[in-house]
């Protein structure tokens, strides 16, 4: 009878010890925790933008045609003077006739005046007249030859769109910067508005110098208070398969815009191309700022934060799983790992959050 009790001991002894071990071991999985170690934290920023030219120049006419002739296609390395156009003037034949009934009437005026002038020039020479009446006909004479040959050059003007005693023939329109040439907007044939007060004209073509980019881009008003001229950084140029090259920063608008109900700001950095890496307007790239950061500081995965009110908790889990909940105060944060200013030990257990 005692062997009996003896053996009906030691199966209850064994299943009570298989049951502590098992609820041991299931607290244990569940409560699973981390400590908290010594890390880096650096917050940083992927802002997307495009390289773009630091100088860009548009070449127009002075004066209104058709594009008679191109010099240069897009991608010609050009020098400034280099020719790039010449344009055709369509005259107005109202302007045509006003012109050439000016040159008339100067023409009919100069005869008149020269005749005199060799009249009274004569009977000067026998001294019939005076000196004073003689030089009213001579300025007369000279003013009347002034008048008519600018009425010629006026008339040419007009149906050429030059004088050939111009120095500049504004009918050949020449590059006024070295660079690429980057696109030439019209074709050979197609009308030519000029430039003046009231409209910008017909742009012929866009030069800038591709060896100076830069990277325009905009970003969040949370950041912009982050950033600071002449700080570097880098860029990632997604057509050449990750290449980067580093920038910086010499712009930053005083002034937000809004876009989508978010205020954003407009930067700009010079880019540095130490690879000599050929680099075009218009690519696309991702810079990759660094915002802030800290050196060797106390940090825990963000995701095991409690937020409550206005408050920062996490669950500490003692030796026998017991959980209590401590207030912290918290740091900078790279988006995965917080750094931990008060309220944690590098030897405590912070409970994991299923989030």
């Amino acid at each position: 009878m005692g062997k009996k009790l003896n053996i009906i001991a030691l199966v209850v002894l064994a299943i009570f010890l298989v049951g502590f071990f098992l609820a041991n071991t299931q607290k244990k999985e569940f409560f699973s925790n981390e400590s908290p170690c010594i890390m880096n934290i650096v917050h940083k920023n992927y802002i997307s933008g495009i390289l773009i030219p630091e100088k860009e120049v548009e070449l127009k006419s002075q004066i209104s045609g058709i594009l008679k002739k191109m010099y240069v296609k897009a991608g010609d390395t050009i020098k400034r003077g280099d020719l790039v156009a010449e344009i055709n003037v369509l005259p107005n034949p109202q302007n045509i006739e006003t012109a050439s009934k000016n040159v008339t009437t100067c023409q009919i005026n100069y005869n008149k005046c020269k005749k005199e002038y060799e009249q009274y020039n004569k009977l000067y020479l026998k001294n019939v007249v005076a000196e004073q009446e003689f030089d009213q006909y001579k300025e007369a004479f000279l003013i009347s030859k002034e008048e008519l040959e600018s009425a010629k050059k006026q008339l040419e003007i007009i149906k050429k769109g030059y004088s050939k005693d111009q120095d500049n023939i504004p009918n050949f329109i020449r590059s006024t910067v070295s660079g690429t040439v980057l696109e030439i907007p019209l074709k050979e044939g197609a009308s030519i508005t000029e430039r003046n007060n009231y409209n910008e004209g017909s742009s012929l073509a866009s030069i800038a110098n591709l060896q100076t980019l830069i990277f325009k881009a905009k970003v969040n008003e949370s950041d912009v208070t982050y950033l600071k001229k002449g700080m570097i950084f880098k860029i990632e140029i997604s057509a050449l398969k990750g290449q980067m090259i580093t920038a910086e920063l010499t712009h930053i608008t005083p002034k937000a815009t809004e876009e989508n109900g978010i205020m954003k700001f407009d930067i700009e950095a010079k880019v540095k191309n130490d690879k000599n890496i050929q680099l075009y307007p218009g690519f696309s790239a991702v810079a990759e700022m660094i915002l802030d950061r800290r050196d060797s500081v106390l940090t825990i995965q963000e995701r095991n934060l409690i937020f409550k009110n206005d408050s920062v908790l996490v669950e500490l889990v003692d030796e026998d799983f017991h959980i209590t909940k401590k207030v912290i105060k918290t740091g900078l944060s790279d988006g995965l790992r917080i750094e931990i200013l008060e309220g944690l030990a590098i030897s405590d257990k912070v409970k994991v959050q299923n989030n």
